[in-house]
């Protein structure tokens, strides 16, 4: 009876193979398994962030309020979703499931005139607050956000950001109440309804001036925050007038 001879090169092989199909199959059987919790988990945090921008929390209170059933709950009776094209028309009368903002934004092979923007409306009573996801670029990679305007489509409710890998102490406070709160109140647009909001440098915003000012330390990731919320009017423009 012949045995197997295993110091061969096509033993080695035969084995490293059979491994190969193994170790994929049961990879792909766990992601397969695992998919769906992540699915989940990902929506979670986009209705999270959504209400983050409309409710305008600190963070000792956030962690409190936005726990997963109030915000499912909350989402789920008071907030609608739409995408909408740079004309300001409606397209989909909900976001499909297949809709990836990320990448929609950044396919350089199409125009903003061709592609679909996602618009959230929050109605509690009388009470109507429409949110605009951003995407941008900080120091040392992706910085977004969700921008929540009052029913003038000009005044900010809120905002909610979030980074990818800002510097701790500097950009990363970017996510800070503190922060945050600078943007509360303000237009967009001045009285004659042209876009003039800014966030300054850090100490450079005039006395008694309108705008924010911007993050200490922190140049690159101030000036892709003001970017984000000007590509909000550029993308929106349209669907804001009207």
């Amino acid at each position: 009876m012949s045995k197997f001879n295993t110091d061969s090169n096509g033993y080695t092989l035969g084995f490293l193979a059979i491994m190969v199909i193994i170790v994929g199959g049961s990879l792909a059987f766990i992601s397969s398994a695992l998919q769906p919790t992540i699915d989940a988990n990902q929506e979670l945090d986009r209705r999270k962030k959504v209400l983050k921008a409309i409710l305008s929390l600190p963070e000792d209170q956030e962690s409190v309020v936005l726990t997963e059933a109030y915000v499912n709950t909350e989402y789920e009776e008071k907030v609608s979703a739409v995408l909408v094209n740079y004309q300001g028309e409606v397209i989909e009368e909900s976001i499909p499931a297949t809709y990836d903002f990320r990448k929609e934004m950044k396919d350089k092979s199409r125009k903003a005139e061709d592609k679909m923007f996602p618009v959230y409306t929050y109605k509690n009573g009388s009470e109507e607050v429409y949110v605009f996801q951003m995407i941008g670029m900080g120091l040392w990679d992706e910085i977004n956000g969700y921008l929540a305007l009052k029913s003038d489509k000009s005044t900010i409710q809120g905002v909610a950001f979030d980074h990818v890998g800002e510097t701790p102490g500097l950009g990363a406070e970017m996510v800070k109440h503190k922060f945050r709160k600078q943007f509360y109140q303000q237009s967009l647009f001045d009285a004659q309804g042209q876009y003039d909001f800014r966030v300054y440098k850090s100490g450079k915003l005039p006395k008694d001036g309108k705008g924010v000012d911007g993050l200490a330390g922190a140049t690159l990731t101030t000036d892709g925050i003001h970017d984000m919320l000007e590509k909000v009017n550029n993308d929106y423009s349209n669907y804001l007038s009207n």
